[in-house]
């Protein structure tokens, strides 16, 4: 349990971001696809009413996609032309309207894309097959050099265009197994050796990721964070410690660590299950000025405050903790947590991670469906 002065001196601290921009604690809630944009990415009034609900010091959004033909999964949120600019801003708005800051995560979902958003033909780093949702398999076509290009300006684009909707910060989406992680991840990148994109050498993988915070670096001034996966079955911590400190030298003020399988039970996995890898990454990344935020399996109060104060270990604490399937089942959970904390009896978050509210995403509506109703 988490008494009072703990709680405010630690997780209702206020996080200053850059350019002046201040968020009012240290909890974001983590981008989550919603399912509940129009058919085509167009912002109605059921995603609205939703995000009207969340309270966070951040709140980011679910993945919006930067290319049409970038698109992984139904009901996406588009952020692809200049008309999306007048949705975007209603989604803006009304996460402000909680006193939260408003972050656009921006994804292009490469390999993962589905053929019928970009014309039969999907575009990876390079030449595979991979398996779509419905058990078929997809022949990925390598893009060229002028087709990535291509894309790390869709990324600018679309942070130009969230910054006029009134967004504060940028989220770019390099984990998950989506496009930028592609490029850093020799399971999917076997880009030859003269390739500037090369999966050979760790410059070659960090450039699709490093080249988009830049692209987006010149065209915004807002704090821009990166998303990133903390391993995968290819991918040791350590490498990603160089790739983080790249992004730092490209401009991100922090990077937030996730894993590739990012919806597992606390209860099998323990709590704050990418911690590990994520305290290796910090190990190699420590002077590079980053903030460091963490995402996963987080559900207690006491493990929020042990992973911003690092358990009274400095050099381990994080500055932002990222929360999804919590702010699921209840968006106002922080509020709980804090009147809770001013009496003395915090209760975990009542998500149980069940996933069934990813479920209902693909009827219509991401919502916890274990308390429905409650």
């Amino acid at each position: 349990m988490v008494d009072q002065e703990t709680w405010e001196n630690t997780v209702l601290q206020k996080l200053e971001l850059p350019n002046g921009v201040i968020a009012s604690n240290r909890i974001m809630r983590a981008a989550t696809w919603m399912g509940q944009a129009e058919e085509d990415g167009i912002i109605g009034n059921t995603i609205i009413e939703t995000y009207s609900k969340i309270r966070a010091g951040v709140v980011v959004t679910g993945f919006q996609y930067v290319m049409y033909e970038g698109q992984s999964i139904r009901r996406m949120v588009s952020n692809s032309k200049p008309s999306d600019v007048e949705g975007l801003k209603r989604l803006a708005g009304i996460i402000h309207s909680s006193g939260s800051l408003a972050a656009a995560q921006l994804v292009h979902c490469g390999s993962t894309s589905l053929p019928k958003y970009s014309g039969n033909d999907v575009y990876g780093p390079s030449d595979m097959e991979f398996p779509d949702p419905k058990g078929d398999t997809v022949q990925v076509k390598a893009m060229t050099v002028n087709h990535v290009e291509e894309v790390t300006q869709a990324y600018a684009d679309a942070a130009k265009r969230a910054v006029e909707a009134g967004f504060d910060v940028i989220e770019l989406h390099g984990a998950h197994n989506y496009g930028l992680w592609q490029f850093f991840d020799p399971t999917y990148n076997k880009r030859p050796v003269n390739d500037p994109y090369t999966g050979s050498t760790i410059e070659g993988r960090c450039k699709a990721m490093v080249d988009a915070v830049r692209a987006v670096k010149s065209a915004v001034d807002v704090p821009i964070q990166v998303k990133v996966d903390s391993s995968s079955k290819t991918v040791r911590p350590e490498e990603v410690g160089e790739l983080t400190k790249k992004l730092a030298e490209a401009g991100a003020y922090c990077v937030i660590f996730s894993g590739p399988n990012p919806t597992q039970s606390p209860k099998d996995a323990g709590e704050a299950y990418f911690l590990d890898d994520a305290m290796v990454i910090r190990s190699i990344a420590h002077d590079s000025g980053l903030l460091f935020g963490l995402v996963g399996g987080i559900r207690s109060p006491e493990t929020v405050v042990k992973l911003l104060t690092g358990d009274g270990n400095s050099a381990a604490a994080f500055d932002v903790i990222q929360l999804s399937r919590p702010l699921i089942s209840e968006p106002a959970l922080v509020h709980r947590w804090t009147e809770e904390a001013k009496v003395g009896k915090q209760e975990p978050a009542r998500c149980i991670s069940c996933n069934r509210c990813f479920g209902a995403g693909f009827k219509g509506k991401v919502q916890c469906v274990q308390f429905e109703g409650e």
